[in-house]
């Protein structure tokens, strides 16, 4: 089952969206990217004005309607120096005794970057995060990715352990990265230390939360998951997105040359990716949540891809 469609959304509740906008909305397209069981739709109204409106309900997905909370107010905290759409309102309603958020936002015109498949864009979206500033103001209440991440990077303990998923460990996680779990636990556990930082972190970095304008210009959206961290972690997690998508991207070479990551040493990035791949890995072993059926697959393909990525540096320093 996929998303929400824009018919799918309570009369009243698109109504509201309407009056939000100054009139009523003529069209809505429905966007296919990304997890959210919820709708995502660009409208238009009757006067040609555009937004972007997601939406979803209780019964639908409970932890979704509460990421979606979430996400309004990080976004109406963040300063206008942080290329992301613009909070337009947030609209709440029962209809049905089912429990409905709707987020309406500026609608960028602009496509996910990555779909050249040859890395043209990973440069600009390098660019675009290296703006992310210093989480000052009402962002300085926003969670320290170390703590958030401290028990996920630990994944690799339990993974190797004889906990209630165990048994099922050597069906997520190949033969051969498992013959290297002991030393990822190890790495691991340098991981959530590494994180640490002061800047703004979107902690969900991937291509679907991504727009490139037509001017080139990159825009950062879906930020339910936003906190306090190292400069350099979403552009790592991007060149992971950016692998796991099957770019052909030299990943270690932007990690060398861009500003973004200048002064990070090497057993950071090892440490993280070790972090990454067990988190993913154990993310990937339970039963998928409601009307998200792709995501377990989807991250053991994350966890796969930052694991092999962490063998592949590793055997190019012991050549």
């Amino acid at each position: 089952m996929g998303r929400t469609a824009w018919t799918d959304v309570p009369v009243g509740l698109r109504e509201r969206v309407g009056r939000v906008l100054g009139g009523p909305v003529v069209s809505a397209r429905s966007q296919a990217n990304g997890w959210s069981p919820g709708s995502a739709d660009r409208v238009t109204t009757a006067d040609g004005r555009r937004a972007f409106v997601k939406t979803v309900s209780r019964s639908r997905n409970e932890d979704a309607l509460t990421m979606h909370g979430r996400e309004a107010h990080v976004v109406a905290q963040l300063p206008a120096s942080v290329r992301a759409p613009r909070l337009l309102d947030v609209l709440t309603d029962t209809v049905d005794g089912d429990d409905w958020i709707a987020l309406v936002l500026d609608d960028v015109d602009g496509t996910h970057p990555g779909a050249a498949g040859d890395g043209s864009d990973v440069t600009a979206v390098l660019d675009a995060l290296d703006t992310l500033p210093l989480a000052t103001g009402g962002l300085a209440a926003l969670p320290r990715m170390a703590e958030d991440l401290r028990h996920d990077f630990a994944a690799w303990e339990r993974l190797l352990g004889d906990g209630p998923l165990a048994g099922r460990v050597a069906e997520v996680v190949p033969a051969h990265v498992l013959g290297a779990g002991s030393a990822m636990a190890r790495a691991a556990t340098r991981a959530a230390a590494m994180v640490d930082g002061g800047h703004l972190v979107h902690a969900d970095c991937r291509a679907d939360n991504l727009l490139v304008d037509p001017a080139g210009r990159v825009w950062v959206v879906d930020w339910p998951w936003a906190g306090i961290g190292a400069h350099w972690l979403d552009p790592l997690t991007y060149l992971l997105d950016a692998l796991v998508r099957g770019e052909d991207v030299n990943v270690e070479h932007h990690l060398a040359t861009h500003p973004v990551f200048a002064g990070v040493p090497d057993d950071a990035v090892d440490a993280v990716l070790a972090g990454l791949a067990g988190l993913f890995f154990e993310h990937a072993l339970p039963p998928a949540p409601p009307n998200m059926p792709t995501i377990r697959d989807f991250q053991r393909r994350e966890g796969i891809a930052a694991a092999e990525w962490l063998l592949r540096r590793w055997a190019a320093r012991s050549a």
